[in-house]
């Protein structure tokens, strides 16, 4: 009896078959032949047949490839893209990928390679770099969306995660930006030498202003009128001192006095 119950166990966990979450399952007989009947769920199934037939199990959640390729851009510059598909197995589709194919990854490697071959030399790499990648991604997702059905793939998403400047175009840029650097150099110091030559000239014009002020005001000064103007407030300025300028013990310096003492009682 227990020997019974024991074969009866055996059995019945020989007799059954499990598919992983996030999977689909394909039945091959024991002689190879594939049931394109139905595509098998996850979880727990259970039948005679699978004493003898197994399993195979697909992966049909959502995977990313990320892969570069070198191509020449509508300049014939060689540039190196890097593209990112997202994509899963079609899990209505798993009984007759088993069939039908044996190399999906090539197959997606080789339709992501074509589809760059074909869009990428209708851009330069700046286009792809600055403003016209989203033209670009768009062109791809067409052409990918299109060819990934034909061997049971579901096409999700496609980015150009990045391309490389054209070495010469890179070294064209630097040495431009170089150069520009210099220029601006160059205009600075043409700039501080323009600064400096105007602040020259201003102080020669106040310079040159400033020795005309004067000639002018000795010119003046050397008039007959101004220099006996000049001479009565000499005499002013010794009156009202009670001095003379030709010494005090004279009928001058007498006179300036008593000038000075009618000024006083005033």
């Amino acid at each position: 009896m227990k020997n019974g119950l024991i074969l009866i166990a055996c059995l019945i966990l020989t007799s059954c078959a499990t598919v992983d979450s996030g999977h689909k399952g394909v039945r091959v007989s024991f002689g190879g032949k594939t049931d394109m009947t139905q595509v098998y769920s996850e979880g727990f199934h259970a039948g005679i047949m699978y004493l003898i037939d197994n399993m195979i199990e697909y992966d049909v959640r959502e995977k990313t490839t990320v892969q570069r390729f070198e191509f020449n851009d509508k300049n014939n510059m060689s540039t190196v893209v890097e593209l990112s598909l997202d994509y899963n197995l079609n899990p209505n589709k798993v009984n007759s990928l088993h069939t039908r194919i044996t190399d999906v990854d090539v197959k997606i490697l080789k339709t992501l390679k074509s589809a760059g071959k074909e869009v990428v030399p209708q851009y330069s790499a700046i286009e792809l770099n600055i403003s016209k990648r989203a033209e670009a991604e768009a062109k791809l997702a067409e052409i990918i969306a299109m060819e990934l059905p034909e061997f049971f793939v579901e096409f999700k998403r496609l980015q150009m995660t990045d391309v490389d400047i054209p070495e010469a175009v890179a070294s064209l840029a630097e040495e431009t930006a170089v150069q520009l650097g210099r220029n601006a150099l160059a205009e600075k110091k043409e700039a501080e030498q323009v600064a400096l030559a105007k602040a020259a000239v201003a102080k020669s014009k106040g310079l040159f202003e400033a020795a005309e002020y004067d000639v002018k005001t000795k010119k003046l000064m050397s008039q007959p009128a101004v220099l006996k103007l000049y001479q009565a407030e000499t005499d002013r300025q010794w009156a009202l001192q009670g001095k003379s300028k030709y010494g005090n013990n004279n009928v001058f310096g007498a006179g300036v006095s008593v000038i000075r003492g009618l000024n006083e009682s005033r």
